[in-house]
């Protein structure tokens, strides 16, 4: 019950800080703001020199979860374009977890699998502030709304570059980002 509870006043907060009712902010696509890249192929195992991300890896809440760590080994030339970054984002396109973001925040070396897809904003958004829409109500609305498949729901690059989102200049997504870090 009290997990509901905090559950409903985080999304509460969340609505408030990224309404833009009243506010001078554009709203623009994902399409405009970011650039995909689908993750590499190959079968996980359970050692190597890459943490290897996969959907199963994101949890109900976007983190990244810690447990079943799988790996893959490639060459540094080969993993240079997948390999993550500290504030990377990675969207599971397919399955239960459709549409689920992950902020990443690890030091592991890790590269991402192909069923995700990482997005690469411009400097005009803190991926941070991404990664809170991608919990917002607005966000699932909208995702839903684009997503093929019943069964096993898509939703690949093209359907999220459609999803709309409100932007408020650089320094008031830090604020937000701020206020609802420490919320959360």
């Amino acid at each position: 019950d009290l997990i509901k509870k905090t559950d409903e006043l985080f999304q509460s907060l969340l609505h408030k800080e990224l309404n833009p009712a009243g506010k001078d902010w554009e709203v623009k696509k994902l399409g405009d703001i970011i650039k995909p890249q689908y993750g590499y192929t190959t079968s996980a195992r359970d050692s190597g020199n890459y943490r290897f991300i996969r959907i199963t890896d994101i949890g109900d809440e976007g983190e990244l979860r810690d447990s079943d760590k799988k790996y893959v080994t490639l060459n540094r030339d080969k993993a240079e374009s997948y390999q993550l970054r500290n504030s990377d984002l990675l969207l599971a396109r397919t399955g239960a977890t459709f549409g689920k973001i992950l902020y990443f925040e690890e030091t592991e070396s890790a590269i991402f699998a192909s069923f995700l897809i990482r997005l690469n904003p411009d400097v005009s958004i803190d991926p941070f502030y991404i990664w809170l829409f991608s919990r917002s109500q607005n966000y699932w609305r909208q995702a839903r709304t684009l997503m093929t498949g019943s069964g096993q729901p898509q939703f690949n690059a093209n359907k999220l570059k459609q999803i709309k989102i409100s932007v408020p200049p650089l320094e008031q997504q830090k604020q937000i980002v701020s206020k609802l870090s420490a919320v959360q």
